[in-house]
C-alpha cells in the first residue's frame, strides 16, 4: 500500500544525487490556508514586474522566465522549450464574488465560476447565475462553496456535482441535474456529508479520474498540528483521497469501487484511496497522473505527482512536511510519498494547486504543470521530473490565488479571490 510510483521514484534518484533544494525553514504562520486575506500571512515579498492600471487592478502582467535555484535540473530539451516561451496574465473576467474555481461548461457555454457564498455564475457580460445555494452554504474564512465536477457522462445525463461547507460545518457533496444550462435545485441530491472538527482545512475540490470515479480531496479537520489525529488513520474520511463510485448506489447514494485498499472495511473506511494529507485544497488529473497540492503548516508547501492508479499512498502528513519530518526529527520518510517538488514559506503561504497545459496557444508549455499561492501570488510551473520554472521572479502578479481552471477554449486561467479571472498568455 505504501509502493512509490515511477514520479516518486525518479525523484528519489534527483535527491540522491543532490537534484532537488534544501527548504528553508521558515515559519510563517501556523496555518497557511485560510481564504480570508485578514487570516493569511503576506507571503514573499519582492519587486514586481506588474502592469497596474490607474485603478490600481492588474490588467495585463508580464512575467520573466526564472530557473528554480536548486531544483532539479531540467532536461536539455526542457529549458530550450521553457526558454523560446515568454508569458503574461491578461485580465478575462472581474466582478466576481470571492470566485474560487473556473470550470469550463462540457456543452460549450461561456466558463463557469464558482463563488465561495454560494452561487455558479457564468464569465458572460452578465454573470449569469446558473446555481444558488447560498441560503444552506457557510460562507466564513475557508469555508463555503468550494468545489464543481460534471459527470463524465454529462452529455447523456446532466449530472453535475458540488462541494460546500453546510451551516453544521460539515462537507456536503450534491448532485444536480442541469437543463438548459441551470442548476435544477428541485433535483437536488446529497451523495455524502462529511463532520468536519474544526473551521479550517476542508479541502474543497472534487473531480472526476480517469478511471470514471468521483475524488474528493479532505483535509485533516483543521486545527493545527493535526490535531484530531486524522491524516494517518484511514478508518476516518478526513486528511484523505476519498474515490466513490457515483453511478453506483450500493448505500442508497454511492458505491465503493470494488479496487479501493479498504473496499471491504477491513483496515480502513470504504471510500479511502490515500492518506497522510493536510489540506488538499485543489487536485487534478493529467491523463493517468494525478497532481495535489497540499497546503503547509510552519515551513513547506509541496506538490505531489502519482499515478492515479496506485491505491493506498501515504502522503505522511503529520509526520513528515514536504521532505522535513515535521516534530520527530528521527522520524523514517520511507513509507511515505515524496513530494515532485516544494517551497518554503520565504516564498509564500499556502500553495494553490492547477493544471497541466495541453492548450493549444502556447505548443512550448506542452506538459507543464502550473500553480500559485494565495499569499505571494506567483505563477510557478513544474513536471514530473520536477523542474521548475519561476515566471514572475521572486514576487507575484496576481493576489489572492484561490484557483485555477483550464476554459473552454482549452487555455489555463488563474482565479484571484479578490474578483478577477487571468488566461495565461504567450507574448512572443
Amino acid at each position: 500500500m505504501n509502493t512509490l510510483g515511477p514520479h516518486v521514484r525518479r525523484l528519489l534518484q534527483a535527491r540522491r544525487t543532490g537534484l532537488v533544494a534544501a527548504v528553508v525553514a521558515v515559519a510563517l504562520i501556523s496555518s497557511a490556508c485560510s481564504l480570508d486575506p485578514t487570516t493569511v500571512g503576506d507571503g514573499g515579498t519582492g519587486s514586481s514586474s506588474s502592469s497596474v492600471t490607474s485603478s490600481g487592478s492588474i490588467s495585463s502582467v508580464e512575467l520573466s522566465t526564472t530557473s528554480k535555484p536548486g531544483a532539479a535540473a531540467p532536461s536539455e530539451s526542457t529549458e530550450a522549450r521553457i526558454g523560446e516561451v515568454s508569458l503574461s496574465l491578461v485580465e478575462a473576467g472581474g466582478g466576481f464574488d470571492a470566485p474560487v474555481l473556473l470550470v469550463a461548461d462540457p456543452t460549450g457555454g461561456a466558463d463557469l465560476v464558482v463563488e465561495q457564498g454560494g452561487t455558479i455564475a457564468r464569465n458572460d457580460a452578465e454573470h449569469t447565475v446558473v446555481l444558488d445555494i447560498g441560503d444552506d452554504v457557510l460562507f466564513d474564512g475557508e469555508q463555503g462553496l468550494l468545489g464543481l465536477a460534471f459527470h463524465l457522462s454529462f452529455i447523456d445525463n446532466g449530472l453535475a456535482y458540488v462541494n460546500y461547507v453546510d451551516h453544521l460545518g460539515s462537507t456536503v457533496i450534491d448532485e444536480f441535474h442541469v437543463a438548459d444550462g441551470r442548476f435544477d435545485v428541485a433535483t437536488r441530491r446529497v451523495i455524502l456529508t462529511i463532520d468536519q472538527p474544526a473551521r479550517n482545512h476542508n479541502g474543497g475540490m472534487i473531480a472526476f479520474g480517469p478511471d470514471g470515479y468521483l475524488w474528493i480531496g479532505m483535509g485533516d479537520g483543521g486545527g493545527a498540528n493535526d490535531r484530531f489525529g486524522q491524516a494517518q488513520d484511514p478508518t476516518t474520511l478526513l486528511g484523505a483521497m476519498l474515490r466513490i463510485d457515483i453511478d453506483t448506489r450500493d448505500n442508497g447514494a454511492y458505491g465503493i469501487p470494488p479496487d479501493n485498499p479498504f473496499a471491504d472495511g477491513q483496515g480502513g473506511a470504504p471510500e479511502v484511496w490515500a492518506t497522510g494529507l493536510r489540506n488538499p485544497w485543489r487536485f487534478s488529473f493529467d491523463g493517468a497522473d494525478l497532481w495535489i497540492a497540499d497546503v503547509g503548516q510552519n515551513d513547506i508547501e509541496e506538490i505531489n505527482v502519482v499515478d492515479a492508479s496506485e491505491a493506498g499512498l501515504n502522503f505522511g502528513w503529520p509526520v513528515m512536511e514536504g521532505t522535513v519530518c515535521f516534530e520527530n526529527q528521527g522520524c523514517d520518510p520511507r513509507p511515505y510519498v515524496v513530494p515532485v517538488t516544494e517551497y518554503g514559506h520565504d516564498e509564500g503561504c499556502s500553495v494553490t494547486g492547477g493544471y497541466v497545459y495541453h492548450g493549444s496557444a502556447i505548443p512550448g508549455l506542452e506538459g507543464e504543470y502550473f500553480y500559485s499561492d494565495f499569499c505571494s501570488g506567483f505563477l510557478w510551473s513544474t513536471n514530473s521530473t520536477g523542474s521548475v520554472t519561476h515566471w514572475t521572479g521572486e514576487s507575484g502578479g496576481v493576489g489572492q490565488v484561490a484557483g485555477f481552471g483550464v476554459g473552454g477554449d482549452g487555455e489555463i486561467y488563474l482565479v484571484s479571490h479578490g474578483g478577477s479571472l487571468y488566461r495565461i498568455e504567450a507574448t512572443r
